[in-house]
């Protein structure tokens, strides 16, 4: 992703923050409101409008925490010089020709399920890009969390295996 679109994804996403504690805000009001009347199913849809915001802030926190971390393997990845889509053909739209990302997602695959346990966080970050950039977006996601695991426990590894 170039500069421009990370920064209107910034924007955007910063945008959404912002409605969404406006939101929190307005629903946590109403709730102590509906709270403070003497009818117990008042009483209980107060309960619930809190419990709903905060169900809603805990998944904002979770998609900004797993931005965070796969922006920051992908630049990794990105300095090694080593992004599977840097060299993808485009549509006219601009997005990759998913034929040939799904080819390339075969390759990358068989190669990850041959190492086994032995699979690097590069070797899964490879794999979950490509299979985004196919539009596989929930098993590139999926393969993108695994490889932040993998990278998350490698310092751990290493630092077993010096001892």
């Amino acid at each position: 992703m170039d500069r421009r679109a990370q920064s209107r994804a910034l924007t955007l996403a910063i945008v959404m923050i912002v409605f969404l504690a406006l939101y929190i805000f307005t629903v946590f009001e109403r709730a102590f409101v509906l709270i403070g009347l003497h009818d117990p199913i008042a009483k209980t849809m107060g309960a619930f409008l809190l419990i709903f915001p905060l169900l809603g802030v805990y998944v904002i926190y979770a998609e900004m925490r797993f931005a965070v971390r796969a922006n920051r393997l992908i630049a990794r990845l990105s300095r090694e010089g080593a992004l599977p889509t840097d060299d993808l053909p485009l549509r006219p739209s601009g997005k990759a020709d998913r034929e040939v990302a799904t080819q390339r997602v075969d390759d990358l695959a068989a190669a990850v399920e041959q190492a086994g346990d032995r699979a690097t966080w590069q070797d899964l970050l490879r794999l979950g890009l490509m299979q985004d950039a196919a539009g596989r977006r929930s098993d590139g996601r999926r393969t993108i969390v695994q490889a932040i695991r993998v990278e998350r426990k490698a310092p751990q590894a290493e630092s077993a295996q010096r001892d």
